[in-house]
Parts: structure tokens; sequence; C-alpha cells
């Protein structure tokens, strides 16, 4: 039961938990399913959400130069967007729901606080700037696009670029094309 509690918390920390579906593709409708129509997240913009990648690259890294820990919490996802119309969109593992979406929330939100610190140790008042994302892998699922383990790119002082493994995932609503951080992860 452990391993199953620690896989989930790590799939549901990067945003995918579905192992079936693959890069654009949407899951498949279970067969007999009452409603078969999938989820969707609905039309609200995400609360807080920026309004383009590069937009929410650069409060990233200005958080990060500004140590400001308040300004990367407000970056990402909350836990009412997390445990309510995002969770069905997160969580596609069939033992999510089981677990619960409070207890999933606060196992995600602890790691994501912890991996935050460490990244304003590391990288915090480093005068850094924002060059681009380059995520690992995009999935689209329920009207959210995840852009999986980013790295994040950026500029330091001695004008080299450099590689930011510090992001879990980049959390995009389609319909309203509004940005969010999952949460922090400083290692894959």
């Amino acid at each position: 039961m452990l391993r199953v509690v620690a896989s989930l918390t790590l799939c549901l920390s990067f945003g995918s938990c579905d192992a079936s579906t693959q890069g654009d593709v949407a899951p498949a409708s279970r067969v007999g399913d009452a409603d078969d129509v999938a989820p969707t997240v609905g039309d609200e913009p995400l609360a807080g959400g920026l309004a383009s990648l590069d937009e929410l690259g650069h409060a990233v890294v200005a958080a990060l130069n500004a140590r400001d820990a308040e300004a990367l919490v407000a970056l990402a996802i909350d836990e009412a967007e997390y445990t309510g119309r995002l969770f069905p969109a997160i969580a596609t593992h069939p033992g999510a729901e089981s677990m619960g979406r409070d207890l999933l929330w606060d196992m995600h939100i602890r790691q994501s606080r912890d991996d935050m610190q460490r990244a304003l140790g590391r990288h915090g008042g480093a005068n850094l700037s924002f060059v681009r994302f380059e995520p690992r892998r995009t999935v689209r699922r329920a009207g959210v696009v995840f852009h999986e383990r980013p790295h994040l790119v950026v500029r330091g002082e001695d004008g080299a670029e450099h590689t930011l493994q510090i992001l879990a995932s980049l959390v995009e609503h389609e319909s309203t094309q509004t940005f969010k951080l999952l949460g922090f992860r400083d290692h894959d």
C-alpha cells in the first residue's frame, strides 16, 4: 500500500498519472460508463493565472531573484483548484479518488513546499534572467495542457545559460490561455 501511495503521489506531483495517456492523445472513454462525456475543468480561467508561459517564467525568476516564497506560492495551483475542478485532469489514476483529494493535496503540497525552499536556498538572489521553458512532454486532459517536468532555462550574471530543474508541471488552461505551476520539484 505504501508503494502505491508513493507512486501515486509522485505522478500527481508531475501532473500525469494516466500511463495510457501519451503525448497529446486524450484518454479513451471506458465502455459502459454512465456518462461517456470526458471530464472537463470548465471555462473559468485559472485563479491568478498568467497570460503566457513567458510571463509565468519571468514571474518565477523574479520571485527567485527576490527570494520571495509568497510570490512563488502564488504562481502555483492552490488547494481549491487542485482538489476541485482540476482534480480529474491531475489525478487520472484509478486509485486517486479512493485515496481522497485532501490526502493527495496534503502530500503534494508538503513535497512542493519543501522543494520550493530548496530551490530558494540554491538559486534565490542569484540575479537570473528568464530565457525559456523546455518541457519534456506535453499532455492534454480535460481542457488542460500539462507541460511536464520542464527545465527552467535562465541566464546567469556570467551571461551563460543554466538549466534549473525546480518545477513539476506547467499548467495551461486551454480555453482561457491562463498558466500556473502545478508545484515545485528539485529532482526527477
